[in-house]
């Protein structure tokens, strides 16, 4: 009896040693930081840039616990280097429905969900810097209208912000300041745009010039939420009231119904559209009535990696 329960005892000894230098070889991961992420990336890569944002807000988590917080950041720091993985849709989701199993805190499981959906959504075909060259028999010099547009997918938020130049000299928005006023070439009296914000790459919006930038119309919205309080591009000396504006996503996905959707006002709106099977990409702006008949086309023919001036940073053009 005694030899056998010392052989029983040896086994199980044998089973745990083994056991514990199982786990000891295991790799473990050290947490990965903001700043070592965007590190490695290519100064045009905003997808990257936005999975190096998820890590920046795990590491600023209180709820993580260590291991928690070295498993999101090397996740999505593996995303963010190895760009043909980003999208792979079943190896995501294994990922996060893994931390549901865990129990990782919710917050936590909500960043690496947004981060994902802010690199992978259909609706980035809309971000770029899109620049139209307008030919206008009336006006000898050339014509530049700028759509300088910013997604966020996870929040349904759309920025953008325009100008437009005559002979490389901003005609829209007047670059005055709130309350003043100035004459153009042709003589005609304009005035501060009430859409207008100055940027200077600071990655703030400002209502004072400091000589530093520029100022440009804002357009803003949420998709199928929050609207904003919109006037026309043109310069104007009375803008008059403006049009409350809303945005939806019609039935293709990806295209951006934008205006006077209940109808209350002029019935107005835009449809806007990338066209990423094209080559190069272009986009478009097509007014409609309240009848729904178009009424004019803008074809922005070019995507370029300029630095916005709302942050300072370039992107890559949808592909």
């Amino acid at each position: 009896m005694n030899f056998r329960f010392a052989s029983v005892l040896l086994i199980s000894i044998i089973i745990l040693l083994t056991s514990c230098g199982k786990e000891d070889d295991l790799p473990i991961l050290e947490i990965v930081s903001y700043e070592s992420t965007l590190a490695k990336l290519d100064s045009l890569d905003k997808g990257g840039r936005w999975l190096a944002n998820g890590i920046k807000e795990a590491n600023e988590l209180s709820s993580l616990e260590g291991d928690q917080e070295a498993n999101i950041t090397n996740f999505l720091n593996d995303l963010a280097i190895h760009i043909e993985t980003r999208c792979n849709e079943s190896a995501n989701d294994a990922f996060i429905n893994d931390l549901i199993a865990e129990g990782y805190p919710p917050e936590a499981i909500t960043i690496v969900e947004n981060a994902i959906i802010r690199v992978c959504s259909e609706l980035n075909a809309h971000e770029g810097y899109w620049i139209e060259n307008i030919v206008d028999p009336n006006i000898p010099f050339p014509i530049t209208a700028i759509n300088d547009m910013h997604i966020d997918a996870a929040t349904k938020k759309v920025t953008i912000y325009v100008q437009t130049k005559v002979n490389g000299q901003v005609i829209s928005p007047p670059q005055v300041e709130p309350g003043e006023c100035t004459i153009l070439f042709n003589g005609d009296t304009v005035c501060f745009h009430p859409n207008a914000v100055y940027l200077n790459g600071s990655g703030e919006e400002l209502m004072q010039g400091d000589d530093t930038g520029e100022w440009w119309i804002k357009r803003i919205w949420e998709l199928d939420g929050e609207g904003f309080l919109n006037w026309e591009a043109e310069p104007m000396q009375d803008y008059g009231e403006g049009l409350w504006v809303e945005a939806t996503i019609i039935e293709d996905g990806v295209t951006m119904k934008v205006g006077d959707l209940d109808n209350s006002h002029t019935g107005e709106y835009n449809l806007r559209k990338p066209h990423v099977n094209n080559s190069p990409v272009t986009y478009t702006v097509t007014r409609y009535d309240a009848n729904d008949q178009p009424q004019y086309v803008n074809t922005f023919s070019g995507c370029i990696t300029e630095k916005s001036d709302f942050d300072g940073l370039a992107r890559s053009c949808p592909n």
